[in-house]
């Protein structure tokens, strides 16, 4: 009878947590803010006009280039593709791109592990005067399935360092027009 008891109770905490683990769970954020020493028009130039050109200044982005000529308000494409390290290639559709408000917002639409859901970056520069920028980027993620459960901390905890790093990689380019060593070194990897 103990034996009959016990296998049921571990029985229904199989299903429980096997249930549980297929709910998605809520969007995870990654904010990062750093100051930029230039302009904001020098900063939204790189940001925004060459936003198919990421691979230029970030070291996790292997290869990267506009998929078509179309615009959403003054852009240059409205999709990128993108060879990232760790990641594979991936696809990134413009969802809003301001050159007023100095801000874009992508979703990643094609090439995310299959435990992630929905992948989105949201960037802002703000004119802090005296030549300074203050630069936002805002990472919306998603994750679901066993596996999400199982890996959304990792996920997060990866996905931050990689944010932290491509944030200080903007900067650096900004400010001294050439792209960070670790871009450099990644770059010579490929």
């Amino acid at each position: 009878m103990k034996i009959l008891k016990t296998t049921i109770t571990l029985l229904l905490m199989v299903v429980s947590f096997g249930a549980f683990a297929k709910k998605d769970k809520p969007a995870t954020m990654i904010k990062q803010e750093i100051i930029i020493d230039a302009s904001i028009d020098k900063a939204w130039e790189v940001l925004g006009p060459q936003f198919g050109n990421a691979q230029i200044w970030a070291s996790s982005i292997k290869h990267s280039e506009a998929l078509n000529e179309e615009s959403i308000n003054g852009s240059n494409c409205t999709e990128r593709g993108c060879s990232v390290a760790g990641m594979g290639e991936i696809k990134e559709v413009l969802l809003s791109y301001s050159p007023e408000n100095h801000s874009i917002s992508y979703e990643v639409k094609e090439g995310l592990p299959k435990m992630v859901r929905y992948a989105s970056n949201n960037w802002q520069l703000i004119d802090l005067g005296n030549g300074k920028t203050k630069l936002i980027s805002q990472i919306e993620m998603k994750t679901g399935g066993f596996m999400g459960w199982m890996m959304g901390g990792m996920m997060k905890k990866k996905m931050t360092k990689m944010s932290s790093e491509v944030v200080e990689e903007f900067k650096y380019y900004i400010e001294n027009g050439s792209p960070h060593p670790r871009t450099i070194k990644s770059n010579a990897k490929s």
